[in-house]
């Protein structure tokens, strides 16, 4: 983990508007550059050689990685999704909707195998069937409001980063 002093060059040369940062702001940010580091969540931390914490990103195998060829909506979904402060409630979304489409798959074949006219099982299969699109609309649909703040954050901090870059000139 950098140091106060590392942690502050590096972020003004990244970024020249960091600069108007009051010490109040830099000690928040500095913070936060410090938990984002020590939480487990993002990835798994492993010992290095000379004993120091490393994080290695648990969502990548050694030699693997992810596809090269998004789209850029893609991309830009993946990359606030990555920035997303609701990780979490997007699992549990996840989950549950896995959870929902497992009961409806069982409660389906159960009655499929309990009416005797094929006309019955194929009502049964056709409602399962119509239960489980409506559980994936719903999960998508979901996913989206989730993703509403931290889109206008996202378009709030580019506009602002355009500001001060217009500013600037």
């Amino acid at each position: 983990m950098k140091k106060f002093e590392d942690f502050r060059r590096s972020r003004e040369k990244m970024d020249p508007s960091t600069r108007k940062l009051s010490e109040h702001q830099w000690g928040q940010a500095y913070a936060a550059y410090c938990s984002a580091r020590e939480n487990p969540r993002g990835g798994r931390s492993s010992t290095a050689k000379d004993g120091s914490q490393r994080r290695r990103n648990s969502s990548s195998a050694a030699g693997m990685h992810g596809p090269s060829t998004l789209s850029a909506s893609g991309a830009l979904k993946a990359h606030i999704r990555a920035e997303s402060a609701y990780a979490d409630l997007r699992l549990i979304v996840n989950l549950l909707s896995w959870v929902i489409l497992a009961t409806i798959l069982i409660i389906t074949i159960l009655q499929g195998m309990l009416f005797p006219l094929p006309g019955a099982t194929s009502i049964a299969l056709l409602s399962g069937a119509i239960k489980a699109l409506g559980v994936v609309v719903l999960r998508l649909v979901v996913h989206v409001i989730i993703d509403i703040p931290d889109v206008a954050l996202y378009r709030a901090s580019v506009a602002q980063r355009t500001a001060s870059v217009s500013a600037k000139d």
